[in-house]
């Protein structure tokens, strides 16, 4: 999840900044980490959707790996 937000933010901050260029080099400059922020928040947005979509539906991985299991003995005790 961390590569997703950090590709995210520099996605943002480049849109950001190829949008804003016409407008000044500085305007432009300043207004990356705007940018970046914006998409970041919107990737973790999308994220927790799919996540609790996904619980919804009874796919959480994470919750059917806790459940206890009934663990065989590969020996036979006698």
């Amino acid at each position: 999840m961390v590569i997703l937000y950090m590709m995210a933010a520099l996605m943002g901050g480049l849109i950001s900044c190829v949008l804003l260029w016409p407008h000044g080099a500085a305007i432009a400059l300043l207004s990356m980490p705007f940018g970046g922020s914006l998409l970041v928040m919107l990737a973790a947005i999308l994220v927790y959707m799919r996540a609790s979509r996904e619980t919804v539906s009874g796919k959480d991985h994470a919750i059917s790996m806790d459940l206890p299991q009934n663990l065989r003995t590969t020996e036979s005790r006698r």
